[in-house]
């Protein structure tokens, strides 16, 4: 049995009615697992879903060689799992093995089908719940794929990155190396040339070395900062990538799971059919079949 405090946390019961969420938490059992233990494995048929009253359950989906489970998320107490199963009864589409020794809550789909028959209401209600949870997941799919890494870094950044990035840009142009090689032309021209003035840096251009010393000491922790920031961007990109492929292979599973579940479903209505067929001729030519005999006899 299982509180009903419990059930109104999972998103799926929580519009039923205080009678009916009594009723639910009955067909609950109790079931204790030791670390490491696998509780099911991706392909394995889908009869129950579970509640974490105990413990920690992982999440894991065999990556692309098949040879080796990501964990794709680490549930806790509190925490449920498989409640599509309840409804659809596919195969399972990961494994989830025990992290911690866990203490679960067990709901047989076969209990849970008899008590929504009985409730074409609850049924309605569950199905709605479900249908925005899909939407939710196909909304966070699409976000995570049009994402902009650059969109999201520039709206962290502060005045100082800011300053720092377009000092990496502008030392790193064209325009900058025109604009200081005539600097350094000036500058020399103006000490080496006696005209109106004396020379206020006469060569060897203590102070110009003094000046390019302050530049590129200011220069070099700019760049870096910027180049820090660029790494970071390069992490949070490989980090989308990789979350962006995760789901897009969990999808592709799914889609290929359905197809083959399509497919099946359409080869025994196929074969229903033939059946069907054969059993019609059988019927038409039985009795003309036992009828050439007779004639022969006549004749």
């Amino acid at each position: 049995m299982i509180q009903r405090e419990t059930l109104l946390k999972i998103s799926i019961f929580q519009s039923l009615s205080e009678s009916d969420l009594d009723l639910l938490s009955e067909l609950w059992t109790v079931r204790s697992l030791k670390k490491s233990e696998v509780l099911f494995r991706k392909g394995d048929a889908a009869s129950s879903m579970f509640v974490i009253d105990e413990g920690e359950i992982e999440i894991l989906v065999p990556d692309h060689s098949g040879h080796k489970e990501i964990r794709v998320s680490l549930l806790k107490e509190g925490d449920f799992f498989g409640e599509l199963s309840l409804i659809v009864g596919s195969p399972r589409t990961a494994t989830a093995a025990v992290a911690r020794d866990c203490r679960l809550l067990e709901m047989d789909r076969g209990e849970f089908v008899k008590f929504l028959s009985e409730r074409p209401a609850v049924a309605i209600l569950m199905i709605s719940e479900i249908g925005r949870r899909l939407r939710a997941t196909n909304e966070l799919v699409t976000s995570l794929a049009s994402k902009n890494v650059n969109v999201e870094m520039d709206e962290r950044l502060s005045f100082g990155d800011r300053l720092a990035d377009k000092t990496e840009k502008f030392v790193g142009s064209w325009t900058f190396m025109i604009w200081f090689m005539a600097f350094l032309g000036l500058w020399v021209v103006f000490n080496a040339v006696q005209w109106l003035f004396s020379p206020f840096d006469a060569y060897p251009y203590v102070f110009l070395n003094l000046v390019l010393a302050v530049v590129s000491s200011l220069q070099a922790p700019l760049i870096m900062m910027s180049q820090n920031r660029a790494q970071t961007k390069d992490r949070l990109r490989a980090e989308l990538d990789y979350q962006v492929n995760l789901k897009s292979e969990l999808m592709l599973q799914q889609l290929h799971e359905k197809i083959d579940e399509i497919r099946s479903v359409e080869l025994q209505i196929m074969q229903k059919t033939l059946q069907e067929h054969l059993e019609k001729i059988r019927n038409v030519t039985g009795p003309a079949d036992s009828s050439i005999p007779s004639g022969k006899s006549q004749t």
